[in-house]
């Protein structure tokens, strides 16, 4: 606000806004990853990180709310920034995980081999999270 008590326009446009997603690059015993339908394509189960929730509990939520699948957080495969948006920053913060319980209850949610996610609509974004989920060592953007 400027003195006078009237909004500044041109400090408003500066600003930007942050979105956190959370997610989980959910691996079983047999090396399959959970993901999830979502636009024509398929993606890692995942929301954007409601006030006053941690990271990991807004991963472990998303993940058993569109799939089913209880997990457990097993370590962090990295933070992914997109920039893309004029006005907005989005941030993901990827976890490791495994199924602890659950089970798939939407048929929007797969099992899916790894190594076939190339032949899949799968966005080279996700693509490269799942990789480095696979690799063991934190990534970031």
């Amino acid at each position: 606000m400027s003195q006078s008590g009237y909004f500044d326009l041109d400090v408003s446009l500066s600003v930007r806004r942050t979105v956190v997603g959370a997610g989980v690059c959910v691996l079983d015993d047999a090396g399959l990853v959970l993901m999830v339908r979502a636009g024509g394509g398929f993606r890692l189960p995942g929301k954007a990180q409601p006030p006053g929730e941690s990271l990991p509990d807004a991963a472990v939520r998303a993940v058993e709310e569109l799939t089913g699948v209880w997990v457990e957080i097993t370590g962090l495969v990295g933070v992914f920034n997109d920039a893309s948006e004029p006005w907005s920053t989005e941030l993901a913060v990827c976890f490791r995980g495994r199924p602890v319980g659950g089970r798939l209850s939407t048929a929007r949610a797969a099992w899916l081999e790894p190594e076939r996610l190339a032949e899949l609509p799968v966005p080279e974004a996700t693509r490269t999270v799942v990789e480095h989920g696979l690799d063991g060592s934190p990534y970031f953007t």
